[in-house]
């Protein structure tokens, strides 16, 4: 490597060629999922690593996991669902293992509530449609919950507080450092 390379401070000093390789993580791509003749899942899988890049996993064994649980969410019934869960995964880009799991459950609860909606419409009495409506009002809130979740989650990470002035008095303690609390079960409320 030439002292040039080394020098390399900020992506803003790259030129273009190499600012987009420094910047741009690896492309996610959904694996390829068909129907079976036994009523299984076929995933096919085109690249090494495909189902951790997607999914932000550190491991193939829970990527696939994740993708499977989010299959199995649909039932026999869902097969044209299955390619949803990781297109979500692309569309959404899960940085870790809890993200995707999140991802994948929205997308199952999404599909839950759309077919709901298909049996609403097609009730013939009160008491099915008055129940169809429940469960789409669970799941649409369940649904704004996980959405609600990922976005809480995703912030953890960014949340910063940065005290610019301290000043002590005469008498008076200062903590130099990093400062944590944790609410306890003897603080009120």
């Amino acid at each position: 490597m030439s002292e040039q390379d080394r020098d390399w401070r900020t992506a803003d000093d790259l030129p273009e060629s190499r600012l987009t390789d420094a910047v741009s993580p690896k492309p996610r791509k959904a694996p390829k999922i068909e129907m079976t003749e036994d009523r299984g899942a076929s995933i096919t899988i085109n690249e090494k690593d495909q189902l951790e890049t997607l999914y932000g996993t550190r491991t193939a064994e829970a990527a696939e996991a994740i993708l499977k649980s989010g299959l199995n969410a649909f039932g026999e019934n869902g097969v044209e669902y299955f390619d949803l869960v990781p297109a979500m995964a692309v569309e959404m880009e899960p940085r870790d293992a809890v993200e995707a799991m999140l991802v994948t459950q929205m997308a199952a609860t999404h599909v839950a509530m759309t077919t709901m909606s298909l049996k609403l419409h097609h009730a013939t009495s009160f008491q099915m449609r008055e129940s169809f409506e429940r469960s789409m009002s669970r799941l649409s809130r369940s649904f704004l919950a996980q959405v609600d979740q990922l976005k809480k989650y995703r912030a953890k990470a960014q949340q910063v507080v940065r005290v610019e002035r301290v000043e002590v008095n005469e008498g008076g303690q200062a903590i130099v450092g990093d400062v944590s609390y944790r609410r306890g079960e003897r603080d009120e409320r």
